[in-house]
């Protein structure tokens, strides 16, 4: 369990015990609850190392803590204030990011997602133990010069901040990073998702969840970074990775993730839990990195359609029943004689998109019986997409019916046997235009 001293001044108990418990569960023993009057004596006598400020409070007694907070003269040392609040009290957060507060996070909190919470308040004392390193460092050694500790701060910046994000903004340390930074490159966006981790995360208690997602994290991230990858965040149980350079790097870190399920998978069936399955979704774009937010409160962001695009393809992993989808870009950057098990399944178009998508299934992970059937049906499913393609519905059901005659697991075969029934009875066919309209966000 961590040392750290952390305070909660306002807001309502039950926000109060869902803080402690995701604090308790993340290795944080020491939180306290105190009323503005009482807060102000050890925040004063700097007994406290992290305050948790909530804006429901009178304005004079937020802007008296804060004051109290801040370093007084002579002295260097502060404590880290986070405001808390519901997002109807955005314009007194501002105020108060002004006036010295280092973050903020909205209540109530969401202890379904505990990291939001949890990982602004790991962060928020990482930069305190830094800036008292830092002194110390300097007391002890008064020749140590700047370049060190932003060295120092640097490496460890790089734990959140990823150095290929800083190199493609021309920046050596993340102490350059300015408001605005961008620039645009073409890349491979990598989304994957576990299956039902809803219901899995249901029956695990706040800490069996960490130390779940963090196990399967330290399987997956690894690969992706081996491949020339590099994660941009972690949304949930979810990953968002870019690959700069060619998308076959993408596409062989996502076989290879796969293929080392399977092994992850037989240590968590011998402990007794259950194997989880993953879906990974893959588009390659132009897009631009960059900063975004206000000079005291920053984050890095990718801007770009191909994002959407690239999760959207993830998501179809789902309606398809198949592990990995790739778009047709993706299929154009590969090299004569990759080696890929691909197959093409036509466009699609998601709800709220425009425009449709090329997309193929990657097979190379399905077992070795599956993977010789749909060599062996190669040929009569890729005709009854393009029947299907031209409108000719009634002839494309047929040919998908042998397919799955061949392979009754072919999971894609099923589904388009049923989306050419559904489109004969609706009576589409005059307004067909070969893309397949999937209703998923």
């Amino acid at each position: 369990m961590s040392a750290a001293r952390i305070l909660r001044v306002g807001g309502s108990e039950t926000d109060f015990t869902t803080l402690e418990t995701l604090m308790r569960d993340a290795g944080y023993s020491d939180v306290r609850f105190a009323t503005a009057t009482d807060a102000l004596e050890p925040i004063t006598a700097r007994e406290v190392d992290l305050l948790l400020l909530d804006l429901l409070l009178p304005s004079n007694d937020v802007f008296t803590l804060l004051r109290a907070a801040a370093p007084a003269t002579g002295r260097t040392s502060r404590v880290p204030v986070i405001v808390t609040g519901p997002d109807t009290v955005t314009d007194r957060i501002d105020a108060c990011l002004h006036r010295g507060a280092e973050d903020y996070v909205l209540t109530p909190f969401d202890p379904s997602h505990g990291l939001v919470v949890t990982r602004r308040i790991e962060l928020a004392l990482q930069r305190k133990h830094l800036r008292e390193f830092t002194v110390r460092l300097r007391a002890a050694k008064p020749e140590i010069n700047e370049t060190a500790v932003v060295e120092l701060y640097s490496q460890a910046s790089r734990k959140f901040v990823p150095r290929e994000f800083l190199n493609h903004l021309g920046r050596e340390t993340i102490a350059e990073v300015e408001l605005g930074d961008h620039v645009q490159r073409e890349m491979t966006v990598f989304f994957s998702d576990i299956r039902d981790f809803t219901s899995l995360s249901e029956a695990m208690s706040p800490q069996e969840n960490f130390r779940f997602l963090n196990s399967y994290l330290r399987t997956a991230t690894p690969v992706i970074r081996a491949n020339g990858g590099f994660v941009d965040k972690y949304i949930g149980d979810a990953i968002m990775a870019l690959f700069p350079e060619e998308p076959v790097h993408a596409l062989r870190a996502a076989v290879a993730i796969l293929q080392g399920l399977v092994e992850y998978n037989a240590g968590r069936k011998k402990a007794g839990y259950t194997p989880i399955r993953i879906g990974i979704g893959m588009h390659r774009g132009e897009l631009i990195l960059g900063t975004i937010g206000e000079p005291e409160r920053m984050q890095t962001t990718v801007i770009s359609d191909a994002v959407n695009v690239a999760s959207r393809i993830e998501g179809l992993t789902k309606t398809f029943g198949v592990s990995l989808l790739v778009s047709k870009p993706v299929v154009d950057g590969l090299p004569e004689g990759h080696g890929f098990n691909l197959r093409h399944l036509g466009a699609i178009q998601a709800k709220g998109k425009s425009k449709s998508v090329e997309i193929y299934e990657c097979f190379d992970v399905d077992s070795l019986e599956q993977r010789e059937l749909k060599l062996r049906t190669a040929d009569l499913f890729a005709s009854a997409v393009a029947e299907f393609r031209k409108g000719l519905l009634l002839s494309a059901q047929r040919a998908f019916l042998r397919v799955e005659q061949v392979n009754p697991l072919d999971s894609v075969a099923k589904y388009y046997r049923d989306s050419c029934a559904k489109s004969v009875l609706i009576d589409r066919v005059s307004e067909f235009d070969g893309v397949e309209r999937i209703d998923i966000k």
